[in-house]
């Protein structure tokens, strides 16, 4: 029996609920001596000699090679085989782009691809060229589809992930109650998973980013989702989809919101705001130094540009940034009263113009808790960012069959 038939054999499961949960531990914490797994699930050296030398011999964890040490034996980490499984992940961004990670059992990258101009394709034309991508990739790395354990999918909107469903999402043009992952199973023969961005973006910080050690914390993405990392877990709400801050109404001045309100922040202040703003600058040959970072006039203004633009200068896209920020900042400032977490994390990009962006969330998050509450949460920069998602979504498949539950 190979390794990830012998993970899937229920009756090896429960006969070894010791070998598992070291396995688990392993996964979840990229690696651990000897000694903390014993500390950690209070189990005797002798023991865990028994239940490493088991795992070893069914080759599906290897011990690193020692640690320099000046006392005594160098300790040594005991991670999952490499070549234990790989896993698929793939990040639909916008409609226009999409991204493919190939990832071994250490979370490891093996492999990426990136799709292009996919405006004009519909969702199964879509799915089909990400495939063949997929397809293509496992040939180049020589790796057979029996290898891989499972795809994990992430995508903005309105998911039903325990069926399978995107309800409603902008990736796909608003194409509704799409079953994704039957299709790519269908497509590739494997279990699929999907999973909003922003929950994605919170479960990296936690395995990869500043968020390792903490166990409640906000992730605020630039588009009004936030990731929820609460009492150590992940939390999605009942249905999978927390975390719509841009439905938060903060006033009555606004275009109605999908549900009819006015005055959502979302409506208010969105992001795209900037980008249209600055298009139209370009379109009427107006000044800005976006235009030193496009291809040509007519093409697409993204976020890089204008923090490139900003960094070089540009007063008009720097105000911009600091206008949008100020209802971040009193965004945040409710969300920090509401959930009292350790941090909130903005995205990676605002490290590089602070200015315009952490410094005015910081300076607006003063007024928490000032009645001698002895209220704080810290504002920071994460580490793990949009270009990661890929990456992030191939834990999805590896995380059900070490933990047999999806998040």
């Amino acid at each position: 029996m190979d390794s990830i038939s012998l993970l899937k054999n229920k009756d090896w499961v429960r006969k070894n609920k010791r070998q598992v949960a070291i396995l688990q531990n392993i996964w979840m914490s990229d690696g651990m001596s000897r000694k903390e797994l014993g500390q950690k699930l209070d189990i005797t050296k002798r023991t865990m000699t028994n239940c490493i030398d088991k795992l070893i011999d069914c080759d599906l964890v290897e011990e690193s090679a020692a640690i320099i040490s000046e006392r005594g034996r160098p300790p040594m980490s005991i991670y999952l085989k490499r070549d234990l499984m790989y896993s698929i992940g793939v990040s639909f961004y916008d409609r226009t782009f999409a991204k493919i990670a190939l990832l071994n059992a250490k979370a490891e990258m093996v492999g990426e691809k990136e799709l292009h101009n996919l405006s004009g394709d519909d969702w199964r034309q879509k799915c089909d060229r990400v495939i063949e991508l997929i397809k293509k990739m496992l040939k180049e790395k020589c790796i057979d589809m029996d290898a891989i354990t499972g795809i994990g999918i992430s995508l903005t909107g309105i998911l039903r992930p325990e069926h399978g469903m995107v309800v409603s999402s902008s990736q796909f043009n608003d194409n509704r109650d799409i079953n994704l992952c039957d299709y790519f199973k269908t497509g590739t023969g494997k279990e699929c998973f999907i999973i909003n961005l922003p929950h994605l973006l919170a479960m990296m910080e936690h395995k990869w980013g500043k968020a390792k050690t903490m166990s409640s914390f906000l992730y605020f993405h630039h588009h009004y989702g936030i990731g929820m990392f609460l009492n150590g877990a992940l939390y999605r709400g009942h249905q999978c989809n927390a975390g719509e801050v841009g439905m938060m109404q903060i006033s009555e001045d606004s275009e109605p919101a999908d549900d009819g309100r006015k005055g959502t922040v979302g409506m208010i202040r969105p992001f795209h705001m900037i980008t249209d703003r600055i298009e139209q600058i370009i379109a009427d040959n107006g000044n800005t130094m976006v235009r030193n970072y496009m291809f040509s006039d007519s093409g697409k203004i993204i976020l890089p540009m204008i923090v490139s633009a900003i960094k070089d200068g540009d007063r008009l896209c720097a105000q911009l940034m600091s206008e949008y920020f100020e209802y971040v900042g009193k965004t945040v400032i409710n969300l920090a009263y509401i959930f009292n977490p350790e941090v909130i994390f903005l995205p990676p990009w605002t490290a590089e113009i602070p200015a315009v962006s952490l410094d005015i969330v910081r300076r607006i998050m003063g007024h928490y808790g000032v009645h001698n509450w002895g209220l704080h949460t810290d504002i920071l920069c994460a580490q793990c960012g949009d270009g990661d998602l890929a990456r992030g979504a191939g834990l999805l498949p590896i995380n059900k069959l070490l933990t047999q539950k999806f998040i």
